[in-house]
């Protein structure tokens, strides 16, 4: 009687661990409302996390900057800028200086590691204030797109997403795309891009985009 039991119990463990696991099964297959497909899901390739707020977006070609240079009892310098097309700034005794795709607080720091490292401070603080920061950042499409123009930038938002939400490509268009940062171009396929989500870059402020033309 114990053992017939025993063999009881087994079997009820048993069938309760088998329907478990298939409860958890169907929960992926076919969706568990319980479930948090992030917990299960594999990352995209090639996907950037967007950022909570553009407040710490990084210094882009045309903002103004002022840099302000604290050294102990010395009296503090303030040099004051335009970032230019190659993301630099000109600094005293360094000369152009690449702040480009650096938030302010990076750039504090590397500005005043250049100037330590180059032996002109043994110790610097330095205060970096941009008033573009405060405005809405923006990225630029033309070329062969339906609506050419300035739209507002979007954490996250990707190449493709962005010449879609420009009207997407005109019939004149030819599948190559320029993106332009901080003066430096880089061209994109955009058949790649639709084959390969790796191909397709997150954009940052300040980009420019341009779908080329089949005739070019």
């Amino acid at each position: 009687m114990k053992l017939k039991n025993v063999q009881t119990l087994l079997a009820a463990v048993f069938l309760a661990m088998f329907v478990s696991g298939c409860m958890s099964l169907n929960g992926i297959l076919f969706g568990n409302p319980s479930m948090d497909p992030a917990s299960w899901a594999p990352p995209v390739p090639g996907m950037t996390i967007a950022r909570g707020s553009s407040a710490f977006r990084p210094l882009q070609m045309g903002d103004t900057v002022q840099i302000t240079l604290r050294a102990g009892a010395v009296e503090p310098m303030d040099v004051v800028d335009v970032v230019d097309a190659y993301g630099n700034v000109t600094l005293p005794h360094l000369g152009e200086f690449k702040v480009g795709q650096l938030t302010t607080s990076e750039a504090e720091k590397a500005v005043a590691d250049a100037y330590v490292e180059s032996g002109y401070f043994t110790s610097l603080n330095v205060t970096i204030v941009s008033p573009n920061m405060q405005q809405t950042p923006e990225i630029f499409v033309t070329g062969e797109v339906a609506n050419k123009g300035n739209f507002p930038y979007r954490d996250g938002i990707t190449l493709w997403q962005a010449i879609v939400g420009a009207g997407d490509v005109t019939p004149y268009a030819s599948n190559k795309v320029k993106l332009v940062r901080n003066g430096v171009a880089t061209e994109y396929d955009i058949r790649k891009i639709k084959r390969n989500v790796s191909e397709n870059p997150v954009l940052m402020p300040g980009d420019m985009i341009e779908v080329l033309s089949s005739f070019f």
